[in-house]
């Protein structure tokens, strides 16, 4: 990297190129509208800025590789503009959860935390959805990061939480940030993968993951009864169970909607009786229970009337509760600027489910803070509207360190920049039980892919997919590739969705739940893989779930692979995500790669067919592999054991 002063200004060069000159940087006043519907905001300005020059501009340190800038302007000022040159074979990849584009050159988006969405604009059920407001479109996303990395050999992080309006033009890439100060850190890197690495030694995130995530995690609604039984047949047909996850444990409130949870964080002592004893009885099984968590409190509830005595509630402008109806019912969203209501909260958790014997939780939401809202701290709700995920994730995370028990987990939907400091695993959210490249399966792998590139190490996403409306629900066919997905994967976790009755289970019929079986334990047969690979990951600062450019960074036809991934370094996987297919176009990378099924040998850089019938998606392992003996020969013994065909 170099930079060269003149005057107040300074120009920045990485490999010779001329990235931008602080000259064609502006501020100004800007002038918006914001409109919400159901945690989907609509943002635009509403007139031209009136733009200025000369920056306050303080270069705060430098190294070889490394530029970090502060830009200020007069508080009466609220808008920064960066420029960044950009250039015809440019790649720009990050800014958080995508779940459509890897490649986001050409693009304009906001960074802004939010539903992601009901078909997410692109699918016919977004027309029914658009109504209510809650269909999304192709950049809403849960997690944003302004976080992005260049094929250039740069990566630029935005630290604000102010929203930021992201437009990689043709001959520029443009930066709005809604403030008045901001920091911007440049790095320089040879490839995507350097990048990658010093995005994550940025952040400093060092995450433990306890010994029994390796197996397959159950979710099973209705009480400590049908608890029972789903572990009784799962272990008396030899599936690896680690967990169950119970999202009801508190009770169940049924709605238009489906089955959603009881917003009230005590557990239900009827559906759920005598829960932990239940606990302690898995426990001695060697099986975890998993529950769930948000920062709303339902109407009503007797937390509801705790924390509406106390202040603990953000407020609506006219000075009551900001009941928001995040689906059909009315609920409060806890103020964590008011520090007597974090730690009110947090001390829930930890009497509530972590001294209950609870191994782990979804902590949900995190996005809905409203543009209007009055909190406690007088801060500006624009501002902290990004932050409060990362505020949500940082008490989940002290509640478990106060607790002194390292093997207990959550895991999250919604964050911002710095969320990964705090939070160990996210999941993809609410996909829709479709084929959807947009919201159904599909989507996942970007959106785990793109993460990666943000600074998330383990990501996984709910097999089956959640959301079911009108006329779509899980088929067969559907679940079963989900279920080989997430086989190979960090962490294999089902989900009922929200309307269990009419939807596809593991154990729906003989066929499903054989597939079910064998898919499970091969799952858990990669558990030395994984745990050399979590280990590695850590090592080498690399994600698990990883785009084939950052083993390959060499390899130009690698960066155009959006629907494969490489599960650590050395297993590549190719999920199929498309109906009634039983042979898929598979790109291998620049190796000698053995098809896991076949054991046929194949070279790299080369797009080959293989055949994929159920059971049996493309898998293939690295030739000098120091574990493929073993994943070959846990392969055939599976295969004899169970005699999946």
């Amino acid at each position: 990297m170099k930079i060269i002063q003149q005057d107040k200004n300074y120009k920045v060069y990485i490999n010779d190129l001329e990235l931008f000159n602080t000259q064609e940087f502006r501020y100004g006043i800007g002038h918006h509208k914001i409109k919400e519907n159901h945690a989907h905001f609509k943002i635009k300005e509403k007139s031209d800025i009136n733009l200025k020059d000369n920056l306050e501009i303080k270069i705060e340190n430098t190294t070889e590789n490394l530029l970090t800038m502060n830009l200020k302007v007069p508080k009466e000022f609220n808008r920064l503009l960066i420029c960044l040159n950009s250039f015809d074979s440019e790649q720009i990849f990050g800014g958080g959860e995508q779940y459509n584009h890897l490649n986001l050159k050409g693009k304009k988006f906001p960074i802004w935390v939010q539903e992601q969405g009901v078909g997410r604009g692109w699918d016919p059920i977004s027309l029914l959805t658009k109504l209510k407001g809650t269909s999304g479109s192709w950049f809403t996303t849960y997690f944003p990061s302004p976080i992005f990395l260049s094929t250039m050999g740069y990566a630029i992080i935005i630290e604000t939480y102010s929203p930021i309006i992201v437009d990689f033009k043709k001959k520029k890439s443009v930066f709005e940030i809604w403030d008045n100060n901001a920091k911007i850190i440049i790095i320089e890197g040879k490839d995507i993968q350097e990048l990658t690495k010093h995005i994550r030694i940025y952040f400093n995130s060092k995450h433990h993951l306890p010994d029994w995530i390796y197996g397959t995690i159950i979710a099973s609604q209705g009480g400590t009864e049908a608890l029972s039984k789903k572990v009784d047949l799962l272990t008396q047909n030899e599936v690896p169970l680690s967990a169950v996850w119970s999202q009801d444990w508190s009770g169940t409130n049924r709605t238009s909607f489906g089955r959603q949870v009881y917003w009230n964080w005590e557990y239900d002592k009827i559906s759920y009786k005598n829960l932990p004893n239940k606990i302690q009885e898995l426990n001695n099984k060697g099986i975890k229970f998993l529950s769930y968590i948000n920062p709303f409190l339902i109407e009503g509830s007797r937390l509801y009337k705790i924390a509406k005595e106390n202040d603990y509630f953000v407020k609506h402008p006219n000075g009551d509760v900001y009941n928001i109806y995040v689906t059909t019912f009315p609920a409060g969203l806890i103020d964590l600027t008011n520090k007597d209501a974090y730690n009110w909260y947090k001390n829930i958790i930890k009497t509530n489910m972590i001294a209950l014997g609870t191994s782990g939780w979804m902590a949900d939401f995190g996005e809905y803070l409203p543009v209007d809202a009055i909190l406690f701290s007088g801060e500006d709700p624009i501002k902290y509207h990004n932050q409060y995920p990362v505020e949500w994730a940082k008490l989940n995370y002290e509640a478990i360190k106060e607790s002194g028990n390292d093997d207990i987990i959550f895991f999250m939907r919604s964050g911002y920049l710095d969320s990964v400091s705090y939070c160990p695993v996210y999941w993809a959210g609410d996909q829709n039980v479709n084929w959807s490249k947009s919201d159904g399966i599909a989507s996942v792998i970007p959106a785990a892919l793109s993460s990666g590139f943000s600074g998330v190490d383990f990501f996984h996403w709910d097999t089956g997919g959640y959301t079911s409306l009108f006329w779509m629900k899980r088929t067969p066919e559907l679940f079963m590739r989900w279920v080989e997905l997430s086989a190979f994967s960090l962490i294999m976790r089902t989900h009922e969705g929200n309307r269990p009755e009419t939807n596809i289970q593991f154990n729906s019929n003989e066929e499903i739940f054989k597939h079910f079986i064998w898919m499970s334990n091969v799952h858990y047969s990669l558990k030395n893989y994984l745990k050399y690979s979590i280990q590695n990951s850590l090592e080498e600062n690399l994600p698990i779930t990883r785009h084939l450019c950052l083993n390959y960074p060499e390899d130009k036809e690698s960066y155009h692979q959006k629907y494969q991934f490489m599960l650590g370094s050395d297993i590549l996987v190719s999920p199929v995500i498309s109906k009634n297919t039983e042979e898929k176009t598979v790109y291998l990378p620049p190796d000698k790669w053995i098809h896991l099924w076949s054991t046929k040998k194949y070279s790299g850089q080369q797009y080959i067919k293989v055949k994929a019938p159920i059971g049996f998606i493309p898998v293939f392992i690295r030739e000098n592999s120091t574990f493929l003996e073993e994943l070959l020969n846990n392969t055939e013994q599976l295969n004899k054991k169970f005699q999946y065909t």
